[in-house]
């Protein structure tokens, strides 16, 4: 049975494998390999035992009973928060990462509305999250109602890479709905 909850300062190690792993098998073919070793498990630990230390109450971890650590989700207040007509987006999540042999399963979108729940409770009416443009990941926010408000580039050991900011809140028009598969004729 999988639990979301609070993580815990004991929880650094498995988030930091769950980060290092998810950034090694999600970005290996974009980035540079200085990146990709930027992100390796022991700076990721290090990271992670200071942020759960500082500033835990916004990361949330998935955990299962048989598969162990699955996910985590982190948010808080926007580092640089984007305030467009539609919006003030003050909230932000930093980080959402599953672990690659648990993609599929729906925890993305659990860890997602959780994180989504959790800013809104926080008083953050508009919440967004940074992305490279144009991976995967960009099509589940877009599933789960997310709506680009902004792009951006930022530099990866000598590579520009574009992002894209995605929004939930605010004033955005709702999402359209996903366009129904007619099913081919017998």
């Amino acid at each position: 049975m999988i639990q979301l909850r609070a993580a815990r300062p004991a929880d650094a190690a498995a988030i930091a494998a769950i980060h290092a792993d998810t950034w090694q098998e999600s970005y290996s073919a974009i980035l540079p390999p200085e990146a990709i070793a930027a992100h390796n498990y022991d700076a990721c630990l290090k990271f992670w035992k200071m942020e759960l230390v500082h500033s835990p109450q916004g990361v949330f971890m998935a955990e299962d009973d048989k598969l162990g650590p699955m996910g985590f989700v982190s948010g808080g207040l926007a580092k640089e928060p984007i305030r467009i007509e539609n919006g003030n987006f003050r909230g932000e999540i930093f980080k959402l990462y599953v672990r690659p042999v648990c993609q599929g399963m729906g925890l993305g979108q659990q860890l997602l509305e959780s994180a989504i729940a959790n800013l809104s409770r926080a008083g953050y009416s508009a919440v967004m999250l940074w992305v490279f443009a144009d991976i995967p990941a960009c099509q589940f926010y877009e599933r789960m109602g997310g709506q680009p408000i902004a792009e951006r580039s930022a530099d990866y050991c000598g590579k520009m890479m574009r992002e894209v900011a995605y929004g939930w809140g605010g004033k955005l028009p709702a999402p359209k709905p996903p366009e129904r598969e007619v099913p081919e004729p017998r």
